[in-house]
């Protein structure tokens, strides 16, 4: 059996991404041409030379940052020839499937905090207008909503944001944290200056793999959503694909909606994902 580390990858946590380039985590700009990509790129070349050092077989990444445009982010060419990127990662299960059985790990890197959770850039998938999400009574992020589709997987090291670090320990207190800045201590070092800790630490990771956990919750799966100040839930407001939200949301995970929450019921987590999308579909600005 080959040992797959899954590696999920965001830009707003990145190692020298600060407020005096925030243009670098936009997508296209010529900042993220010059910094955002090489930022990324370095964090992950450095949990990939960590991977093979151990004897990792393959690496399955999600770069995840901006929905997973059909540029990466990461500079692909200047990875290993064992990462395999996922495409579309945007479809909720799609980065599961592409991992093709259980993965021997996860590392997330280039992490920001959840909505609320402090830190440089924190957002959960879109905030405004998300603001708080949870998963069975357990407030989560981007960072818990990828645990919960990998359900049970064991989270091996988070490089990020040092709020991000805390969110995940949270969640799985075994888990391997490699701050890389911080905006409450502002301190922001640059990729070249993390690269050997990033390296150290996610070897060290793999290496105590029987010490680390992953989540662990029991079907079914409740979700709530609740808006970001000053945005509420309208169910009659209509948009594209309008009434394939309302199928999946009201019908085939029994949704209920008020303007300050939206809670729905599933089976599987996937599922829940996909009735997540559709629930945000009918969130609007307050008047005023």
């Amino acid at each position: 059996m080959k040992r797959r580390l899954y590696i999920l990858c965001d830009l707003e946590g990145s190692s020298g991404i600060s407020p005096a380039n925030r243009q670098a985590m936009r997508h296209g700009s010529a900042e993220w041409e010059r910094d955002g990509r090489r930022s990324i790129t370095s964090d992950v070349q450095a949990v990939c030379e960590a991977a093979n050092e151990f004897g990792i077989d393959e690496i399955v990444l999600n770069d995840s940052h901006d929905n997973g445009h059909r540029e990466p982010n990461v500079l692909v060419k200047e990875l290993p020839r064992n990462v395999r990127i996922v495409r579309r990662p945007y479809l909720p299960g799609k980065p599961r499937r592409a991992v093709r059985g259980e993965p021997f790990g996860i590392v997330i890197v280039g992490q920001h905090a959840r909505y609320g959770g402090g830190g440089f850039a924190p957002h959960t998938i879109q905030s405004p207008p998300i603001g708080e999400v949870t998963l069975n009574g357990i407030e989560v992020g981007e960072i818990g909503l990828e645990l919960a589709l990998f359900m049970g997987a064991r989270l091996l090291a988070v490089i990020g944001e040092e709020a991000a670090v805390a969110e995940a320990e949270r969640l799985c207190p075994n888990v391997v944290g490699v701050p890389v800045k911080s905006l409450e201590k502002d301190w922001f070092p640059t990729a070249d200056e993390t690269r050997s800790i990033i390296r150290k630490k996610v070897l060290d990771a793999l290496r105590g793999r029987n010490e680390a956990n992953g989540l662990h919750l029991e079907p079914p799966y409740r979700f709530t959503l609740r808006p970001a100040d000053g945005w509420r839930f309208d169910p009659r407001k209509r948009f594209f694909l309008g009434w394939i939200a309302r199928l999946v949301f009201f019908r085939l995970s029994k949704g209920r909606m008020s303007e300050n929450e939206a809670t729905w019921e599933t089976k599987t987590v996937v599922r829940g994902l996909y009735a997540l999308h559709c629930a945000r579909g009918f969130l609007i600005k307050q008047a005023g």
